[in-house]
C-alpha cells in the first residue's frame, strides 16, 4: 500500500516516486473581497492591532513604537491562546498591491508543529460599483502539521475575513455617499 491517501495500482502508475511525496501539502490559502480601498484595507491590517477582529482581544508590538519597520507582536486571542509573530516583510512597493510577511515566534499554549509562516497580500480591485480590495491570507506549516491543525486554519481565516468584511462594510463609504444620490 501507498503512504498517501490514493491506495490505487493507478496511482502508483502515475506518481511512481509516491513514497516520497508529502501526506499533507501544509499550505493553507484562503481569500476574499474586502468592502474598502486598498488603503482603507491596509490601514486595518499593517497596525498588526486586528481592532476588526472579534478572536483577538489585544495586540500589542513587543520592541519599539515604529509600526512602520519590522518587529514582533504578541497577540492574544479569545481562546486564551497567546501568539507572538516576527514581521518579516512589509512591502508597498507596487501602487495597486500591499503584503505582509510573519513568522510564528511562539505560542502559548504550544502548537502541534514546528513553524508557521504567514502572508497577507492585499490588491486593489480597479473595477467595480463601490472600492473593494482582494485579500488572499495564506500561511505555510512545517512538515509535521496535521490535518486538523490546517483545517482549523482554514475556518479560522475565514472568522479573520468575516469580521474584516463586517467592520469594513460598515466603515467604509457606501457608494450612495460617495456619489451622492442617483436614480
Amino acid at each position: 500500500a501507498l503512504p498517501i491517501s490514493c491506495h490505487h495500482q493507478s496511482c502508483a502508475t502515475r506518481f511512481p516516486f509516491a513514497e516520497d511525496m508529502a501526506v499533507n501539502p501544509g499550505y493553507v490559502v484562503e481569500s476574499a473581497v474586502v468592502p474598502g480601498d486598498l488603503n482603507y484595507v491596509w490601514g486595518l491590517i499593517k497596525n498588526m492591532q486586528y481592532k476588526f477582529s472579534k478572536q483577538v482581544l489585544q495586540a500589542k508590538r513587543e520592541n519599539g513604537d515604529d509600526a512602520s519597520s519590522l518587529g514582533q507582536y504578541s497577540i492574544a486571542y479569545a481562546d486564551n491562546t497567546v501568539q507572538t509573530v516576527r514581521i518579516t516583510e512589509i512591502s508597498e512597493r507596487l501602487p495597486l498591491k500591499r503584503s505582509l510577511g510573519m513568522e510564528m515566534v511562539s505560542s502559548d499554549p504550544a502548537v502541534q508543529y514546528s513553524a508557521r509562516n504567514d502572508q497577507i497580500t492585499l490588491s486593489a480591485i480597479t473595477h467595480g460599483d463601490s472600492p473593494a480590495t482582494f485579500v488572499e491570507f495564506a500561511s505555510d506549516f512545517s512538515s509535521d502539521v496535521s490535518m486538523e491543525v490546517l483545517e482549523d486554519s482554514k475556518f479560522k481565516k475565514r472568522d479573520f475575513f468575516d469580521d474584516l468584511i463586517a467592520f469594513s462594510g460598515s466603515a467604509a463609504p457606501s457608494k450612495k455617499q460617495k456619489t451622492g444620490d442617483r436614480k
